[in-house]
């Protein structure tokens, strides 16, 4: 039996759900399919690091590390730093927004992460020189409140974190076993 690899699981649930919210854009299909397989590990999800070599774990973080980037605090210019750190902001507010929008809704955070990721693709076409990279990230911004319900949604109905007859999402299962042993402040349970 063959067995699909994660980009081509994520990828067929992403066509799938986005085609039924009308946001089936094939090139978006594929950066969220691609977002979704990176960010199972946790290096990826977290890979902006600050000066001290911490993981910046937050969008607050992430905007004070694009502030360095653009010479405040006395540091110099990094624009290859602040394109990685824009596009990391949308991805990161995508991914939290679309498969952890009850968590953000509860702390009153979801107008805030859909307005900071819309706003980091709108960026992140600035950073490009190639049209069809161009095109990728203005659709992602026009459309980032859709896409990001579409990923709720298909949260929701094609990958229940919780479903009724089974004690383990397999979701929650697949994530867990892709991932490296998990840093002691980081428990294992509360990425679910």
């Amino acid at each position: 039996m063959l067995v699909p690899g994660l980009y081509q699981f994520f990828h067929r649930q992403v066509q799938d759900g986005f085609g039924t919210q009308g946001v089936g854009e094939p090139a978006a299909v594929d950066y969220v399919s691609d977002l979704l397989t990176r960010f199972t590990q946790i290096r990826t999800f977290h890979a902006i690091r600050n000066a001290s070599g911490e993981p910046v774990t937050s969008i607050a973080g992430l905007l004070a590390e694009r502030r360095r980037t653009q010479g405040w605090d006395n540091a110099r210019v990094d624009r290859p730093r602040e394109a990685l750190i824009v596009r990391h902001i949308g991805e990161y507010s995508l991914f939290m927004s679309g498969l952890f929008r009850d968590r953000l809704t509860a702390r009153g955070q979801l107008g805030y992460y859909l307005d900071q990721g819309r706003s980091a693709f709108w960026h992140c076409a600035s950073f490009e020189s190639d049209p069809a990279r161009i095109r990728l990230f203005r659709y992602l911004y026009g459309t980032f409140d859709r896409v990001s319900a579409a990923l709720d949604h298909m949260r929701r109905i094609q990958l229940p974190l919780t479903p009724a007859n089974a004690p383990v999402s397999p979701l929650a299962a697949l994530w867990r076993a892709r991932q490296p042993a998990a840093p002691p402040c980081i428990p294992p349970r509360a990425l679910w």
